[in-house]
């Protein structure tokens, strides 16, 4: 067989494999400047990080980083307010006392890692130093009840609801004793001074018995045979005029 003979029966093989290995060399090509790109950006990092400074409180929290700064009065009075409960309560708290841009106290108590925040009222404080027991008495329950319940998990106690309107009112206006003929109360009355129908219906029937009484009562006493004897006989005037009591004799 003759190389030309061969270059034409083996042509077509010899151009998809010289095909085949110029794709090869293209995506190697590919990947190669893939990996450098991916080397350069990791060499870059590396060189950012070892350019930045290093942060000494990166592995600390809030709580961890805050310290103690010089006090005042109302915040020294905040302070030593604070650690009396806190002692009390047998809490292992660090307390730092500050004021914000609204002149309030603000509270921090940080246990490990753990950072709460309580907000005591600039008039609150004013009132306590001013010697008003019950404005520190206020300030006392508010902060004991906040840190029982952050720390210690209990739940505190509802308020006592605000007395209602009705029963104000109910106070206010006079009793239906007084208001009845009689002074004879109703049978029933609601707590709130409102009154259901039932007892609307048995109120109005006490009144009219105690009228029905009170007629009765007066018409017995104006029939009675005393008030007959009383009154003086009368005599005819001769000159037709106003009749006037007989004399005796």
């Amino acid at each position: 067989m003759t190389l030309s003979k061969f270059l034409t029966y083996w042509s077509l093989t010899f151009a998809i494999l010289l095909i085949w290995i110029f794709s090869i060399a293209v995506a190697m090509a590919d990947v190669k400047d893939e990996l450098l790109a991916r080397v350069r950006k990791q060499m870059a990092a590396r060189l950012r990080a070892l350019a930045r400074p290093v942060d000494p409180l990166a592995a600390r929290s809030v709580a961890e980083t805050l310290t103690p700064s010089a006090m005042d009065e109302r915040e020294s009075w905040v302070f030593h307010l604070v650690s009396e409960l806190a002692i009390a309560l047998r809490l292992g708290v660090r307390i730092l006392v500050l004021q914000d841009s609204m002149g309030h106290y603000v509270v921090h108590f940080a246990q490990g890692k753990r950072l709460v925040t309580y907000r005591v009222d600039k008039a609150w404080v004013t009132d306590a130093m001013a010697g008003k027991p019950e404005a520190r008495e206020r300030i006392h329950k508010a902060i004991e009840r906040y840190l029982r319940q952050e720390f210690l998990g209990e739940t505190p106690a509802p308020a006592a609801p605000a007395p209602a309107a009705g029963a104000a009112q109910a106070t206010a206006r006079p009793s239906p004793a007084a208001a009845t003929p009689g002074g004879s109360p109703p049978p029933a009355a609601a707590a709130g001074g409102e009154m259901s129908r039932e007892e609307k219906i048995a109120a109005a029937r006490a009144r009219a018995e105690a009228i029905k009484a009170q007629r009765a009562a007066g018409a017995s006493g104006s029939s009675s045979p005393g008030a007959a004897e009383q009154r003086p006989e009368t005599a005819p005037s001769p000159a037709g005029g106003t009749p006037r009591p007989k004399a005796d004799g």
